[in-house]
């Protein structure tokens, strides 16, 4: 086994809410595979146990916090009992395999939890746009009411990321977070880790669920963000002949509720018999191989690693301009396929230009989202703890 960048075997530690079918959980798992590689260990800690990823336990050790975080119906105190009995098992770890050279944390919930149990070596990993992450959460018609709540909203993540050791996953969201006023120890932007050769051999299996037709694609969880709802306007006006594959999840009340009326919206557009939906799928790479084109709508994103993860396999791509990461990934040829955040006619014109006229994608437009690089990257943190 390969040793580590820095000559000696660290001991690495990752903190995520679960390890649903999210992006950021597939980043976790992305960066523990490639540390591992490097002659590392690693210990990946849920808050909550939910797992989607099927993950070799002999190369990964996963530890589980709770089963479902709700440790008290009073919410201030839960988030203290779920402090202490993160703190206790990372000090028993600690015990048993000694200090962790890095501990990172991703998602808020993890954030707030990590920084609460006062772990050592601490870094926070922010994967979106902090500004507009808040403005979605702050929606009340009430004018004062929208106030007070943006002000406690400010408060408490300034609160909780102001002195903190922080990694952003793009050079916009680093820039994101500063210009929204939070003051970190220390801040760092390092693209997410990309699997590229495992990705690559994934998307050669066998799946007898495609499509026979031609088809389009879109994966992301059906949350308000994502805007399935400017893609579907953008696919009908297109007017292409290429089937619409939706692959993604529901994980909250309101990801439910924007689903309904995504397909409400479709039988509107008379799309019924257009438009595929896939739920969870383990392997997703196998679709987007397959697939003509992968259209990405939403309103933010931290990198957009679906983005990334198309061009790995061929794939083009047509992207909205959203804030931070598809600007940093579609560079050079691509960048001309970036539309309008909300713009359904500028995104229609991409989606069928990008059928007719695509990009032959090449390394360039991949390398420097190579795990190994990635993860050498991260191992740099060891040296400034």
């Amino acid at each position: 086994m390969e040793k580590s960048l820095i000559g000696i075997m660290k001991n690495l530690c990752f903190i995520i809410d679960s390890l649903s079918g999210g992006g950021a959980e597939r980043v976790v798992l992305n960066l523990s595979k490639a540390m591992i590689e490097l002659g590392n260990t690693v210990h990946i800690i849920i808050l909550e146990n939910k797992i989607s990823y099927d993950i070799s336990i002999d190369s990964i050790s996963i530890h589980i916090v709770t089963e479902n975080r709700r440790l008290s119906g009073n919410k201030f105190w839960n988030k203290i009992l779920l402090a202490r009995k993160l703190k206790v098992m990372v000090n028993n770890l600690v015990k048993k395999h000694g200090q962790f050279d890095l501990v990172v944390s991703n998602l808020e919930d993890s954030d707030r939890t990590s920084s609460m149990a006062k772990l050592d070596n601490l870094y926070h990993c922010y994967h979106i746009s902090m500004q507009q992450f808040l403005a979605q959460k702050i929606n009340h018609k009430k004018y004062y009411k929208y106030l007070f709540r943006k002000l406690k909203e400010n408060t408490r993540h300034k609160f909780l990321y102001n002195n903190s050791n922080m990694i952003a996953v793009s050079e916009g969201v680093k820039k994101d977070i500063l210009k929204f006023g939070v003051k970190p120890k220390k801040i760092i932007a390092i693209y997410n880790p990309f699997n590229i050769k495992e990705i690559r051999r994934k998307s050669l299996e066998l799946d007898k669920n495609i499509p026979k037709e031609k088809y389009i694609i879109n994966i992301a969880r059906f949350s308000a963000q994502k805007r399935h709802d400017i893609l579907i306007k953008a696919y009908a006006k297109s007017n292409i002949e290429h089937k619409l594959v939706l692959v993604g999840t529901t994980d909250k009340p309101a990801d439910i509720e924007n689903l309904r009326n995504l397909k409400n919206l479709i039988k509107n557009l008379n799309l019924s018999n257009k438009v595929i939906f896939t739920g969870f799928i383990n392997n997703p790479y196998v679709w987007l191989k397959n697939a003509e084109l992968f259209v990405l709508s939403s309103d933010l994103e931290g990198l957009a690693n679906v983005l990334v993860e198309a061009l790995i396999v061929d794939t083009m791509v047509v992207s909205t301009d959203c804030p931070f990461g598809p600007s940093e990934v579609l560079t050079g040829d691509l960048k001309s396929f970036l539309s309008p955040v909300g713009d359904v006619d500028a995104l229609s014109k991409n989606i069928v230009r990008a059928l007719k006229q695509p990009v032959k994608i090449t390394e360039n437009h991949t390398s420097k989202f190579s795990a190994e690089i990635i993860a050498k990257q991260y191992l740099t943190l060891v040296k400034q703890n």
